[in-house]
């Protein structure tokens, strides 16, 4: 509703009139205020531009619909400042569907949004008609999408006495009609928004919105203007698929003519509960110009194709004799079945014992600390861990000291140093172990050590001399390593150029994986097993590959054969608690998680393809690649693209083998 002085302010002294002007005192602009959509993005404090990843899309941010899979219908309703004191109600409500188009056209949208004060007595309505799509490839930017709002606006208010009896200024009656309520009741304009969202990588993203970008006069006098400003919305996130972290920034013009800004900082968690559903809590604070201060939380229960949400937030210093906003949504996903939230999280937590990510038990100081102190420690132990799994060891290394300086006497702490700083003596930095072989064979070395696995880390330590004979600092690190864990490595019994085809395919196989190509990563890792029947490394990718397909036996049957080699408890626990959840998903109606397919250009998926043939040169590349012989692997994978031009894995290969030879 207008607060504006002059004659858009609604000159009605009756308690729904105070309630509305109580509601925007902290922010009020104009009409249309923006008051959010559903209840997770509200529990978030409407930090959602970033995300942006359900059919309130449609609200936040239209481009966020081009990563919708399946049609989605969402109901909600909010109930503003409960209990104030003169009993007015302020409410919300919300519809809302979102359809998938064929692939690569894009999403469209359409919701119907309503506010109200006491029933008819003021209302606003707005219509929204959205789209949403990657850009164009001609502009050759991946991950970037679009999107547009349509919007029809109307407010209203109803039939009133003082229309034609208005009040005073002090309060009286004067027998003559009111200037604003005795004329139009209603006014309806034209609006649209528009968005866009861009998935830097696999965990970070940022969001674009600028809503009422034609700035519609909502004034009911045609004497007069009462124009929407426009709301700008920046927002960016890091998001996994357990959580999101946003950080959200917003201006527009304030009624006085000045700026007003906005700063938000939300959180939400993801606890699964595989055979039950997904329990999810979110919290966020927002500051602003103008004294703004709010808080906001949310709960939310997902199970297959139903999302229940709760919303609650509440003004701080602004609005007193209220118990705060609360919101109920419901959302439903309809269309083919995909992978629930439950399968998505076990193929992701696979990946992530795989790359070392939770390979070493969670630090925790057992020691009672100030809770100053504590969050110190955490966030040295945080960034630690990260810099373990980037390869940066020294700098590890550096933050675990400022957690020791708070924490001397933490045992846990301290064998940890111990461990640490003798791989940060030994190896220092692996800045190219995604690259470069011999560093990949370290670099999971020290993930071993650095979790436990002492055994996996001398043999990981053994193989990398392997595959660099003569190496002074590779022989030295080794020979410590066995000192220092009491173990030898054991001896690798293939030949040199063995050896090399072995490492190559785990480069290939993990290469596959990264990209959703499993079963390449099968033959691949499979080719391996040949050659040594218990490489663990290989073992594991079976296990993530057969699990992502819906193959969940041989899933199963690999991630056991991977525990009995594996001897790191922490490691050994997680694969254990993974092995159950496959038992669990097996026990249900099989399910399957599609791998993300490239897209190929529209004119060359036109064309005649021999996909027979390509496979099999595809296969015999990856032979010659694997058997050290990239030349002719390259000659290769080009009878490939002659049989499938848009074969994007072997197009893959030929740019690998060209930057390997480039780079040689």
């Amino acid at each position: 509703m207008s607060t504006n002085c002059g004659k858009e302010r609604l000159k009605v002294h009756g308690t729904a009139a105070l309630a509305a002007l109580l509601l925007f005192a902290a922010s009020a602009h104009a009409a249309f205020e923006d008051l959010g959509a559903g209840a997770r993005g509200p529990g978030m404090s409407n930090a959602f531009t970033a995300i942006a990843d359900d059919v309130y899309a449609i609200y936040y941010n239209p481009a966020g619909l081009a990563l919708l899979e399946r049609p989605e219908f969402a109901a909600a309703y909010t109930q503003h400042l409960a209990g104030l004191s003169d009993g007015s109600g302020l409410n919300t409500s919300f519809l809302g569907y979102a359809q998938p188009l064929k692939r690569g056209s894009g999403v469209i949208g359409a919701a119907v949004q309503n506010f109200s004060i006491d029933g008819n007595f003021y209302s606003e309505r707005a219509f929204y008609l959205s789209y949403g799509n990657a850009v164009p490839e001609s502009l050759a930017i991946d991950n970037l999408y679009w999107g547009l709002n349509l919007k029809s606006l109307r407010r209203s208010f109803g039939s009133l006495s003082e229309a034609s009896d208005a009040y005073s200024n002090i309060g009286a009656r004067t027998g003559l009609p009111d200037p604003v309520l005795s004329g139009k009741s209603a006014v309806s304009a034209f609006d649209a928004d528009l968005g866009l969202l861009y998935r830097l990588d696999r965990n970070y993203s940022a969001g674009l919105e600028l809503l009422h970008v034609v700035t519609p006069n909502m004034a009911f006098s045609s004497a007069d203007t009462d124009r929407l400003p426009l709301h700008a919305k920046l927002g960016f996130a890091y998001n996994n698929t357990l959580s999101n972290v946003i950080a959200q920034y917003e201006t527009l013009t304030a009624p006085t003519g000045s700026r007003d800004h906005r700063l938000t900082m939300a959180v939400e968690r993801w606890f699964p509960w595989l055979l039950v559903g997904n329990i999810g809590a979110r919290a966020a604070l927002s500051i602003g110009s103008r004294e703004f201060r709010q808080v906001t939380a949310g709960l939310s229960y997902r199970a297959g194709r139903i999302s229940v949400d709760y919303g609650f937030s509440m003004p701080i210093n602004t609005i007193a004799s209220t118990s705060g906003s609360h919101r109920m949504s419901l959302s439903l996903r309809f269309g083919p079945e995909k992978a629930d939230e439950s399968v998505a999280l076990t193929l992701e937590t696979m990946r992530n014992i795989k790359a070392g990510k939770i390979s070493a038990p969670v630090l925790k100081v057992s020691g009672e600390l100030s809770p100053e102190a504590n969050t110190s420690v955490n966030e040295s132990l945080n960034r630690a861990r990260y810099m373990e799994t980037e390869g940066r060891y020294r700098e590890a290394a550096d933050e675990l000291e400022k957690a020791l300086e708070l924490a001397p006497q933490d045992v846990q702490l301290l064998k940890h140093q111990s461990r640490l700083n003798f791989v940060a003596v030994q190896l220092g930095r692996l800045s190219d172990y995604k690259t470069d072989n011999v560093q990949a064979a370290l670099y999971r070395s020290a993930l071993a050590y650095l979790g436990g696995s002492d055994e996996e880390a001398v043999n990981q330590a053994g193989y990398a001399l392997s595959l660099r004979p003569g190496s002074k600092d590779i022989n030295n690190y080794l020979t410590q390593l066995e000192l220092t864990t009491g173990l030898k490595s054991k001896k690798i019994d293939l030949p040199p150029e063995t050896v090399a085809e072995v490492d190559n395919l785990l480069k290939m196989a993990a290469e596959a994986i990264e990209q959703a190509r499993y079963e390449e990563a099968v033959y691949m890792s499979e080719a391996v097993l040949k050659h040594q029947p218990k490489n663990l490394t290989a073992l594991e990718n079976l296990g993530i590959s057969h699990f992502a397909m819906g193959n969940y036996q041989k899933s199963l049957d690999s991630w056991a054969a991977a525990y009995k080699l594996e001897t790191g408890r922490a490691r050994l626990a997680m694969i254990n608690s993974q092995m159950e959840a496959v038992e669990n998903i097996i026990k249900q109606p099989k399910r399957k998680i599609e791998p993300e397919a490239a897209s190929a250009p529209a004119a060359c998926a036109a064309g005649r393809v021999d996909a027979p043939l390509a496979q099999r040169f595809y296969r015999e590349g990856l032979d010659l690649y694997s058997a050290g012989e990239p030349g002719k692997a390259e000659a290769v994978f080009r009878k490939v693209l002659e049989a499938d031009p848009c074969n994007i894995p072997a197009s893959n290969a030929i740019k690998r083998i060209q930057h390997e030879m480039n780079r040689n």
